[in-house]
């Protein structure tokens, strides 16, 4: 297991940001000095409003590319075969470590080369020469990652034993029927809490095997829907709540437990949670999944529907993003389509599907 130098202060204490000077900034803290760095490092939590986030450099960094054949022709270069059968010179300074049968490569080069990449794994590689390297500072070769579950029991006592009235599912009942609502949140499994701040809302990430990835609470208002960001973000975990030592947090698609139920219904994606609730009572005819976070919509997550047919769509001002990021997919064997419903209106960015079937 790897541990950085430098990371985004895990506590939900929130600093004056220093683009938009709102109190939504989360710092980077040193975890040898338990200290923070200076204050423009760190990342506002207003992503698509504001989007500061300056961090520490993290070296050099690479993707792994897997290769057919890779030989050295000379001191400087060497000629890499990969497994779609291009062949491509690379400077050897550019190969950062080599393995069997794949290598990593300087984003750097790959960017100017033909080499497919994005979709591959990535991590950076230490360099000296650079101030505030974000060096890895343990490293346990012998020890895995291994991703924490929650217990079905756990689910259970919140869900059915001991059920808590939560704002959001108040807010839905003033737009859709008591039964719609009810079916809606029975089918995501949402339950209420009051871990944190009384009436919020509990997501469970449930995979595909039935596994309790994680559980995310939010806080809503109940009059709007709207998450309340005053006077900072109300997120939190599960885990922290519950206090359970050692959470490895290894998170999933939230919704990602309905693939099963109709292997013929197209998969709908989101950003929000509370969108993909709202629109799987509009639009039935999809299975209805939310990525939680832009950081979200990346491969590992996305394997288990790889075979589906997905469509993605992007709250505004995040089309071009989500664009890139399906196409890269889709070069690896994924079918996604984008829609760009939401980038032809006239409304501002943060504007979602959710937001549009709700003002027609």
């Amino acid at each position: 297991m790897e541990q950085y130098k430098y990371t985004l202060d895990k506590s939900s204490k929130k600093f004056i940001c220093p683009k938009c000077e709102s109190r939504s900034f989360v710092k980077y803290m040193d975890n040898e000095k338990l200290s923070y760095l200076p204050d423009e490092f760190g990342r506002c939590d207003r992503e698509t409003n504001c989007g500061y986030h300056k961090a520490p450099s993290k070296g050099i960094k690479c993707y792994l590319i897997p290769f057919i054949s890779n030989t050295s022709i000379s001191d400087k270069a060497n000629k890499l075969t990969d497994v779609n059968g291009i062949d491509t010179i690379i400077p050897k300074s550019q190969i950062i470590k080599e393995l069997i049968s794949c290598c990593w490569i300087s984003e750097w080069f790959l960017k100017n080369s033909s080499i497919s990449y994005l979709a591959n794994e990535y991590k950076y590689f230490d360099n000296n020469d650079i101030d505030l390297t974000n060096t890895i500072i343990k490293n346990e070769k012998t020890i895995e990652s291994v991703p924490s579950f929650h217990p079905i029991e756990l689910l259970d006592k919140m869900y059915f034993e001991s059920p808590q009235i939560d704002n959001l599912s108040e807010f839905l009942k003033t737009k859709f029927s008591i039964e719609e609502v009810f079916n809606a949140m029975q089918n995501y499994f949402i339950s209420g809490t009051n871990c944190f701040w009384n009436n919020s809302t509990a997501f469970w990430q449930i995979d595909e095997n039935q596994k309790i990835h994680a559980c995310k609470i939010m806080l809503y208002d109940k009059t709007n829907g709207k998450r309340i960001k005053i006077p900072h973000n109300h997120i939190n975990w599960l885990h922290n709540a519950v206090k359970v030592p050692n959470f490895n947090l290894c998170q999933c698609l939230f919704g990602l437990h309905l693939i099963n139920e109709d292997y013929g219904k197209t998969i709908a994606i989101v950003e929000s949670e509370k969108t993909a609730i709202i629109l799987s009572i509009f639009l039935p005819d999809y299975i209805w999944i939310a990525t939680g976070s832009k950081q979200n919509l990346k491969l590992d997550l996305f394997t288990p529907i790889k075979k589906r047919n997905i469509v993605l769509f992007p709250d505004k001002g995040e089309y071009a993003d989500w664009y890139k990021k399906a196409s890269e997919l889709n070069q690896i064997g994924f079918k996604i389509e984008v829609s760009d419903l939401i980038e032809q209106t006239n409304y501002a960015n943060g504007f979602d599907l959710a937001d549009y079937y709700l003002s027609l």
